[in-house]
């Protein structure tokens, strides 16, 4: 019988009102809502114009933040490792688990709006999802080298392996939030 010998989660900060990742219903389905594993928690936003919307996204108390700075989404991703016991005290690498987690925090229209107002938050919502749905997919395309670092390290150095393939990670979203200015060149502003 294997017991837990290590285990160590990162990043861990699911929403108590996350869900699994689906669209909007007024949205069609897209790449974020088909990613597993990914669940999507939304603040809520209202106004009768653009203008008025985004006075009410940067004043939202539930607008996510990065440092001091308010954003309109934000992607956490969280990978979780356990290495299982050898049956004589020891771990054993070879029987490491690593399991992949997202959460992305997105704005929601609530309320009526004039038409060309609903266009436009519907593309900018499109390509919003976009852009995070480049944060998710990266990370978690990197899930087998994650558990490769793992499985090639000895117990006491898991950690530190695994640590080294998710600061990897951590610089590329950097990267990609620089090359899309975060996601303003794929079409995510609003108005």
């Amino acid at each position: 019988m294997f017991k837990k010998a290590a285990a160590f989660a990162l990043l861990c900060s699911m929403s108590a009102f996350a869900s699994p990742a689906r669209a909007a219903p007024d949205l069609p389905a897209d790449e974020l809502s088909s990613i597993p594993d990914v669940y999507i928690s939304y603040y809520d936003v209202s106004g009768d114009s653009e203008s008025a919307i985004r006075n009410s996204m940067d004043r939202s108390p539930s607008r996510p933040r990065e440092g001091a700075r308010g954003v309109d989404a934000q992607t956490t991703w969280n990978f979780s490792w356990r290495a299982w016991s050898d049956g004589h005290g020891g771990c054993d690498p070879s029987l490491v688990e690593v399991m992949f987690t997202a959460n992305v925090e997105l704005p929601r229209l609530i309320g009526s709006v004039p038409p060309d107002v609903a266009r436009n938050w519907s593309r900018y919502i499109a390509n919003l999802r976009t852009h995070e749905a480049g944060h998710v997919t990266y990370a978690r395309s990197r899930k087998a080298d994650v558990l490769a670092a793992a499985k090639t390290s000895r117990c006491e150095d898991i950690n530190a392996a695994v640590q080294h393939v998710l600061d990897e990670i951590r610089a590329h979203d950097r990267l990609y939030d620089a090359q899309t200015s975060h996601g303003i060149k794929q079409g995510a502003v609003f108005p």
